[in-house]
This record gives structure tokens, C-alpha cells and sequence, in this order.
């Protein structure tokens, strides 16, 4: 029994730390209420477990997120089993164990736990979405959750709490999943494959970094102790019933008689395939599995918007000896898909342009190898090495002899030259250029199949067409309106961007009430990023970065407190980056050509940088009903590093020349809030929390004259911003009264203001003429008012609801004030954001039944309605000036894409085992 108890406490240390939580309680005589040392506590269909101290108290650590069965065990006393224990990352659960004297050997009296409706170690405002509670919602991604939650806005990007869409990291098993050069999330989670998401918005502990606003912790599913699955087929492709197609998808137009316009460019329907698969178990007695795929292909909601993604998702775990485990986990994602373009009228040519638009090729995967030790019964650590890698590729050539391997996408050709030599005597240029009919198609040839124009429209051997003032921007629409001629500006790109992470911490539970983690990071990324874009005129925009290796390091402490009466998290955190890179000993004389650049003068390495981010959070129970939290931090970020590196070779042959700042500082962000969480019921509570964010250091730009006449723009250190804000949530979970429906309902009331919205908001003002503000204003995502409401209504396989067993039914609502705008100014002094665009509101529904239900398998039917009352919602405005004056926000062109989407049903068959 003694060797048990050892194995056992050994066992449930061996999982990552940062995607798991904690089990704590007390084992004691239901008469007498004395503590039962010794007594056995175990994790059923796990390994995990822990043994009781002399008063009665055990801990399990490190428990993988999920739904348990747990039980008690001593001898003399009745076992116990309390079922439908629910786990959440970094949170603790606390069960009590009342076991009653027998003679005899009996089985487990069982018990259903009953989940406490507040969380009282949560020092912060985060919302804890597991998989059960995504199956009822209709949404489709990660992200898509993510939305859902108070203080998020998506406005061109994720925005958590008025900061930045750059400003948030995702974080999958432990592992950072953002592309390092632009910011942003650029892969895809597998819905069907997540365990958990956690999404942290007001503040988060020392062991995270990279992220000044939120952080979403996303837990992959592991393998049980027995071999399970589930396979889900979602569609709205009826192909040739178009009577049916036309009743599930609204994504088209009708003239005045209600007969669908072939000829316009907002027709198109989704006609959606999706494939969601997971299988999961046990391979011998030491190894579990878990295997999750996702593949879709859709047309999209306007021509030339389609999307082909295949998405693949694992994790092995292997428990190597009894006190040490492997755990290897992999991401990778592969989209294909091109984007609808009518932004600029002639070159969103819909029509003619359809299989000569950019094609994006985008590919991201990630890995990660942990390695955990156990020493003792309370304490153990982990070591982790990860990779996370992402590639794109788009052009707009579709020339046979610069597509190689015949996939569709144009293969680099790295001897190109781009020759801008002005001709003396015609004043024409030698580069290629647009030509006359504007039909998509570029008229030149390869000849010698070296993947370069040896042969332009005049039979010359130059790439030769004539000026563009030769064919001015006409524009002229069509009989029916719309513009269906243009071009599309030549370009091409190619990039990968990779992180290299070494990490490893100790945790260790010291006595009952201090849970103390100390740990540390090294990141090595490798860069290279190769852009061609001909712009307007003659101008050529080229950016090459390539052996970029910027790298950074962290090193934090932090120590759960769990008091009786009284939860601290306190942490720091030292951050340090080196841009491992060049730049000019004077930014007034940077380059040794100040005609055209290309070489810096004087050049110097950049000192690395350094910053400690203190963070600690309190939780209060004042009654037991009532808990008050507090939370206040630092967070620095280091910008994308596109902001670094843009334009490295200082090339200033372009018009208006924008460089990137490899000296620049981090941003800032301090975070405060307060909050009072209060429950009705065991199953209702009402969560307030006031916040406020003062944010520095923002990234903008600077001009930078190096001579009387010329000057370059620089990114720098130069905006700051400022939020606040107000939550109130309410929530219900099913039972009580009624007892079949459970609801969340959170309101957000906020004010974000800033110098600007934008990382190149001074660049694009001194290019049209604007004049630079000096004081705050709105930002672009300041949604004043934010309202989302979700209730189920549903009925298990022993209860009725109107009739029928086994069904259930969500609607998902959202409501959000108007975003800000800008309307015209005739003075050089814009009016940034003093108007408002109209209200959003759009309600999206899950129907599901169960149509066989059984213990080891089910058979279910799913049907999605996005906007159900196919109500049109403005979200952007194409020209601000015609809106102005007309008030059509689609301005001159007929732009759809300012409207959300129109409504769309799909349909869905879910078996699982």
C-alpha cells in the first residue's frame, strides 16, 4: 500500500505546467470531522493521485484539464466517489471526503460534485471555455470564441481591452503561436481538438510574456484509457437544387423584382464542406494518443473568395519511467485561398480577373518535446524545446514558364533584377508595367525560361511597356453599375518566419498554502521576408531581409498563496531582447548614398534591452457568496519586428522611404482593475469589474531630414493611449429555475483613446498633406457599448422540453454601438473619428438533436442560422467622402465588403464513440 501511495504521488507530477490545474481537499470521519491521514486519493482512469497528511489534506498537482471521477479510500472507512469533478488550467479545484466507519469491504458511496458558481483562487478576470460548452455554440474557430468574450472587440483584428490587435498572444500546450514579423495569429485550431481555452484579459502571471493586452491559452485534447472518437460532416453545398441553395445562403443580390442579379459582384454562396476529425486512446499501458484533423473547402462570400485549408493536430504522451514523462505535441496548417479585391475600382476587377488575382499560399506548424521529472512528492520540473513556423507565398503572374512544378504559384526567381534606368531620349522606363486593355493579363514572354521577361508589348527585348500616363485610371462602369475592368498591381511575395524556444521551470508545493514556480525562456527566431511590389509611376517598393536572427530570454518567479480567507498570486518577471542588428551612429547622416541609400554609414550594433514586470492579483472571499478581486501589472511587448527590420537595406530609390527602427524601445502597458463577483444561486452569479489601461511607448513614426530637401520616415517610440472601462456579466448555468435553460450575458461599457490607431498613422498623414495630432482622440475599435447574449435552451436524455428528449438549441446575440470614423475635413486639420457609424446586430443559432444516443455511441444532427434575421451590418466605410455626401458606405465602386455577411445556414451530422 505504501509503494501505491508513493507511485501515485510521483504519477501527478508529470504534466506540463501552465496548461493544467490542481486538485486539492480533505479526507475526514463524517461524525467526528477529525482528518484521516494515509488515505488514498485517486484520479479514476488515471495514474494521478496523492496520499493524505496527518490532519487529512491532500494535494494532486498537475491535473489535465477535464472531467473526473476522484475517490477516497482508507481503511476502516466506506470509499467515496465524486463524479463530474471539473479541472480548469492554472485554477484549483477543492473537494471534501466525509467517509463513514465500516467492518466490511464495500463499494464507493458515489457523489456528484457540485461545482462551486465562483471560482475564488481567480485574482483576474478570465473566461474558461471548455470543449462540452463549445459543442453548443455556433461558432466555428477558436477566435470565434475568443469574440465572445467581455472586453473583446474585433474591428480589423482582435482587440482585448482597447489595446492593440497586436498586443495579443496565443499560446497552444505552452507553446507561442503568433507570427513574429506582423503580430498576428496566422494559424488555425482545430475546434474539435481543444480541451480548453482560457482567454485573460485583465491581467495575466509572470510566466507569461510577448503580450501587453490578453493572453489565449488554448489546451489540446489528450488520449484516454480507452479508444474514443468523433467525426463531424458540415455543409451548404446543394449544388444544382438552387431553390435550396438559395434559401440557406442570402449572399446575393435581387433587383426590384426579386430575381437574383447573375451579373453583380456580391453574388456568390458559400457552399461549404467541412470535415472534423478526432480519434484518441491508449497504445499499450505507458503511451496515449491523440489525433485531430479539420479539412474545408469553401467558395467564400464574393467571387474569387475561396478557401481550401487542411489543418492537423497531435499529441503523444509517454510516461517513460514512474517518475518521468515525454510529451510531444504538433500543429501543422496549410491554406490555399485568394481574396476578393475591390478596393481601389479598377484594380478590383471581380469579373475579368478572377484567375489572374494574387494567390496566398500560407503554411504554419508547430512543435514542442517536453521532457518531466519528478523530485519528491511536491516538487518537479520541466525542460521544452518548440518551434513554431509559418510561410506565404502570393503573386499575381500566372505565366506558365514562372510556374515550375505547375501547383499555380510562381516560384521565386532570386537573379531577378528590377532595372528602373529612365530612357533618355523617350523618358520611358525599362521596368514592366500595366498594360492598355487592363484585362488581367500581361502580355510578355520568357524566352529563354530563365523566369525572366525577355520580351515586352513592342517586340523589344527590355521590359518595356509605355508609361502609364498613356492610360489613365477611366474607371467607367458597367450597364449595371459595377466596375468590371481594371488591373491588379503587379507584385510578389515570399516569406517564413521560425521561433526556436528552450524552456523549462520548477514548481514546487510548499506546506498547504504556497504554490511557488520559478522558470525561464531563451527564443532564437530566424527572419527572411522577400517583397516586390510596383506600386504607381515608377516606383518599385523592394524589400529583402534575410539572416535576421533577433533572439530574447525571460527569467520569472511567482507564488500562489491559498489562504482560507485570502488567494495572492504575486510575480516578476525580467524580460530581455536583442535585436542583433546594425544601425546608423547618426540617424541625420544614415546611408553613404543620400541619393538612393542601400548601404548604412557608420554602422552600429544595437544594445540589447531590458525590463522587470511586476504583476500580483488578490481574491477575497467575503462570504461565501461574495468574493472581491484586485489585480495590477506590467506588461512589456516587443513590437512586430516588421517594425525593426522594414526596409533593412535603407533603400531610398522609392518615393517617400519608410525604415524600420531595430533601436526601438517595448512597449508599455500598466493594467489595473477591481471587481465583485456575487452569487445568486448555485447556479447564477453577477460578476462587476472596473479596469483601466495607460499604455506608452506605442509604436508611430517620425520624419528624419538628412539633408535641407530629403528626408525618410523612421518608426519610433512615439504614441501612448489610454482605456477604461466597465464589465458586468451575468451567467447561469443549467438547473435551478428554469431548470432548462443557461445563459451567459456579459456588457461591456468602454472608452479607448489614443494618438493613434495605427503603426504608420503620421507616415499616411504627411503623405496626403494632413497635419500630425497632438492630443488623443477615439481610437478606430472604440465600440462604446458591447452587449452579447447567449442562451441555451436544452434537454437531456431522461428530461422532456416541448415534447422532445436529447436536444437543445443556442442563441447567440450581438450587439455593439457604432464604430468611429473620420468624416472630410477642407482644412489640412483632420477631424479623426468624431463621427459614429450606425449600431450592429446579428443573432446566429445551434439546433442540435441527439438521434441515437447510447453509452459508447452517438449520432447527432447540427444546423447553424448566422444572422438569422439577415440583417444588414455596416462594419467599415469604402470612402469616407462619398458617404459624406451620399451616404452609401459601398462609395463610387460598389465596395460589398463593408457588410457583414448576409444570412447562411448550415447543416451538420456528428457521430461519436
Amino acid at each position: 500500500m505504501k509503494k501505491y501511495v508513493v507511485l501515485s504521488l510521483f504519477l501527478a507530477l508529470l504534466l506540463y505546467g501552465g496548461v493544467t490545474g490542481k486538485i486539492v481537499g480533505r479526507v475526514y470521519d463524517a461524525e467526528t470531522g477529525e482528518g484521516l491521514p494515509a488515505a488514498n486519493v485517486i484520479i479514476e482512469g488515471t495514474v494521478l493521485g496523492s496520499a493524505t497528511d496527518p490532519d487529512g489534506y491532500f494535494i494532486i498537482l498537475d491535473v489535465p484539464p477535464g472531467v473526473y471521477s476522484v475517490t477516497a479510500r482508507v481503511i476502516g472507512y466506506e470509499p467515496m466517489t465524486i463524479e463530474n469533478v471539473k479541472v480548469s488550467a492554472d485554477l484549483t479545484t477543492t473537494l471534501e471526503f466525509p467517509l463513514r466507519q465500516t467492518v466490511i469491504e464495500k463499494k464507493p458511496v458515489v457523489v456528484v460534485a457540485k461545482r462551486p458558481i465562483i471560482k475564488k483562487d481567480l485574482t483576474t478576470s478570465v473566461a474558461i471555455v471548455d470543449r462540452k460548452e463549445m459543442e453548443t455554440m455556433p461558432l466555428t474557430s477558436v477566435q470565434a470564441v475568443v469574440t465572445q468574450q467581455a472586453g473583446v472587440v474585433q474591428h480589423g483584428g482582435l482587440h482585448i481591452r482597447g489595446g492593440r490587435a497586436t498586443e495579443v498572444v496565443y499560446m497552444v500546450d505552452g507553446i507561442e503561436v503568433r507570427d513574429p514579423y506582423t503580430g498576428g495569429f496566422d494559424s488555425h485550431i482545430p475546434q474539435i481538438g481543444v480541451e480548453e481555452t482560457s482567454v485573460f484579459t485583465g491581467g495575466f502571471g509572470a510566466e507569461y510574456g510577448s503580450a501587453q493586452s490578453g493572453v489565449i491559452n488554448v489546451v489540446a485534447r489528450e488520449g484516454g484509457s480507452r479508444f474514443s472518437g468523433e467525426v463531424t460532416f458540415w455543409f451548404n453545398d446543394f449544388g444544382k437544387l438552387e431553390a435550396i441553395q438559395n434559401f440557406v445562403d442570402k449572399n446575393y443580390e435581387v433587383d426590384s423584382l426579386g430575381n437574383k442579379i447573375e451579373d453583380s459582384p456580391h453574388l456568390n454562396q458559400e457552399r461549404l464542406k467541412r470535415l472534423d476529425f478526432h480519434v484518441g486512446g491508449p497504445i499499450g499501458k505507458k503511451v496515449r494518443y491523440s489525433f485531430t484533423s479539420e479539412i474545408t473547402k469553401t467558395l467564400g462570400r464574393f467571387p474569387h473568395d475561396d478557401r481550401w485549408r487542411k489543418t492537423f493536430q497531435g499529441k503523444l504522451t509517454w510516461r517513460v519511467t514512474s517518475i518521468s514523462k515525454l510529451a510531444f505535441t504538433w500543429l501543422y496548417n496549410d491554406e490555399i485561398y485568394h481574396d476578393y479585391s475591390d478596393a481601389y475600382g479598377a484594380y478590383g476587377c471581380w469579373k475579368y480577373l478572377l484567375d489572374r488575382l494574387p494567390e496566398y499560399h500560407a503554411v504554419s506548424y508547430l512543435w514542442g518535446l517536453g521532457y518531466t521529472h519528478a523530485i519528491g512528492a511536491n516538487t518537479h520540473f520541466e525542460v521544452k524545446i518548440s518551434n513554431y513556423t509559418t510561410k506565404l507565398r502570393s503573386n499575381v503572374f500566372e505565366d506558365g514558364t514562372f510556374d515550375l512544378n505547375g501547383d499555380g504559384v510562381v516560384n521565386p526567381d532570386t537573379a531577378a533584377i528590377y532595372d528602373t534606368i529612365i530612357d533618355p531620349f523617350t523618358g520611358d522606363t525599362t521596368v514592366v508595367e500595366y498594360p492598355s486593355d487592363r484585362n488581367g493579363i500581361d502580355d510578355y514572354a520568357d524566352v529563354d525560361g530563365d523566369r525572366r521577361v525577355e520580351i515586352d508589348s513592342f517586340g523589344e527585348s527590355e521590359w518595356d511597356w509605355p508609361d502609364l500616363e498613356t492610360y489613365p485610371f477611366d474607371r467607367n462602369p458597367d450597364s449595371l453599375g459595377y466596375y468590371t475592368s481594371g488591373y491588379y498591381r503587379i507584385a510578389w511575395h515570399d516569406d517564413k518566419k521560425e521561433i526556436y524556444t528552450i524552456s523549462g521551470y520548477i514548481k514546487s508545493q510548499i506546506g498547504r498554502y504556497h504554490e511557488v514556480k520559478t522558470g525561464g525562456e531563451f527564443k532564437y527566431y530566424s527572419l527572411f521576408n522577400y517583397t516586390a511590389d510596383m506600386a504607381s509611376g515608377d516606383n518599385i517598393y523592394m524589400e529583402y531581409t534575410t539572416g535576421l536572427h533577433p533572439r530574447c530570454g525571460a527569467w520569472y518567479i511567482q507564488d500562489k498563496m491559498e489562504f482560507p480567507g485570502l488567494i495572492v498570486n504575486a510575480g516578476i518577471r525580467f524580460d530581455w531582447f536583442d535585436p542583433n542588428s546594425y544601425y546608423p551612429a547618426d540617424i541625420y547622416d544614415p546611408v553613404v548614398d543620400v541619393t538612393r541609400g542601400g548601404e548604412i554609414k557608420n554602422p552600429v550594433k544595437v544594445s540589447p534591452k531590458y525590463k522587470w514586470s511586476p504583476r500580483i492579483g488578490f481574491s477575497h472571499p467575503i462570504t461565501e457568496r461574495d468574493v472581491l478581486h484586485f489585480t495590477y501589472g506590467h506588461y512589456f511587448q516587443i513590437p512586430p519586428m516588421y517594425i525593426l527590420y522594414r526596409n533593412y537595406t535603407w533603400d531610398f530609390t522609392g518615393a517617400f522611404p519608410l525604415v524600420g527602427n531595430a533601436d526601438i524601445q517595448p512597449e508599455k502597458t500598466v493594467s489595473y482593475e477591481v471587481g465583485i463577483k456575487h452569487a445568486f444561486s448555485d447556479v447564477m452569479r453577477v460578476d462587476v469589474t472596473f479596469y483601466m489601461k495607460d499604455i506608452t511607448g506605442l509604436t508611430d513614426t517620425e520624419q528624419i531630414f538628412f539633408t535641407p530637401v530629403r528626408y525618410y520616415t523612421r518608426y519610433t517610440n512615439a504614441d501612448y493611449g489610454s482605456v477604461r472601462g466597465v464589465e458586468i456579466t451575468f451567467f447561469k448555468r443549467k438547473g435551478g429555475t428554469p431548470w432548462f435553460m443557461s445563459w451567459n450575458c456579459n456588457y461591456t461599457y468602454q472608452i479607448a483613446r489614443g494618438k493613434s490607431s495605427s503603426t504608420r498613422q503620421n507616415y499616411d498623414f504627411i503623405w496626403a498633406g494632413y497635419e500630425i495630432p497632438a492630443e488623443e482622440h477615439y481610437l478606430d475599435w472604440d465600440q462604446r457599448h458591447t452587449l452579447r447574449v447567449s442562451v441555451t435552451f436544452s434537454a437531456g436524455k431522461e428530461e422532456r422540453l416541448l415534447g422532445m428528449s436529447d436536444w437543445g438549441i443556442t442563441f447567440l446575440t450581438n450587439y455593439g454601438s457604432g464604430y468611429p470614423w473620420t468624416p472630410p475635413s477642407r482644412s489640412r486639420i483632420q477631424r479623426i473619428n468624431e463621427e459614429r457609424m450606425p449600431y450592429t446586430l446579428r443573432t446566429d443559432v445551434r439546433f442540435y438533436k441527439h438521434l441515437i444516443h447510447k453509452d459508447r455511441f452517438k449520432l447527432t444532427f447540427l444546423v447553424d442560422i448566422v444572422n438569422l434575421f439577415n440583417r444588414d451590418n455596416l462594419l467599415d466605410i469604402a470612402d469616407e467622402e462619398w458617404y459624406a455626401v451620399y451616404g452609401d458606405p459601398e462609395g463610387r465602386f460598389h465596395d460589398p465588403t463593408v457588410w457583414d455577411t448576409k444570412r447562411v445556414m448550415r447543416f451538420g451530422i456528428e457521430c461519436k464513440w
